[in-house]
């Protein structure tokens, strides 16, 4: 295990069958027994969070700060300037606007790349299947 630029660095194994990652003092997968793996793999603990996951954390993020940015906005709608206010109103709604769209395009994308993945793995287990046959 080394340590680079604050990130902890792990050499494990990684699993040809079922993308489980496991330590090399395993004869085996942990997780569905097979002993074909891929041999050593560096791999850093950030990239391994999912990404559809951290896209629909940075959608919520985003339209939550929207909203505040919004609310802000309009709080600030009390003064005797009616073209002032009006312009507020507009940047207020404007902003929560973009912010909606941008969390309904985060998780449009996180939804697709997790629909990917899963197509992903059905074909790399059908070619599995199709070997292991002999074909």
């Amino acid at each position: 295990m080394a340590v680079k630029s604050d990130v902890i660095v792990k050499t494990v194994l990684r699993c040809e069958k079922c993308g489980e990652s496991f330590s090399d003092s395993f004869e085996q997968c942990p997780k569905c027994g097979s002993r074909r793996f891929e041999g050593y793999t560096v791999v850093n603990p950030i990239s391994r969070l999912p990404m559809e996951s951290m896209l629909r954390f940075v959608g919520h993020v985003m339209w939550l700060m929207g909203t505040a940015v919004c609310f802000g906005f309009l709080w600030n709608t009390n003064t005797d300037d009616a073209t002032r206010n009006w312009w507020m109103v507009v940047a207020g709604f404007g902003i929560l606007g973009f912010s909606v769209v941008s969390a309904i395009t985060l998780f449009a994308l996180g939804e697709m790349l997790k629909r990917i993945i899963r197509v992903q793995r059905r074909v790399r287990a059908m070619m599995d299947d199709h070997s292991s046959q002999g074909g």
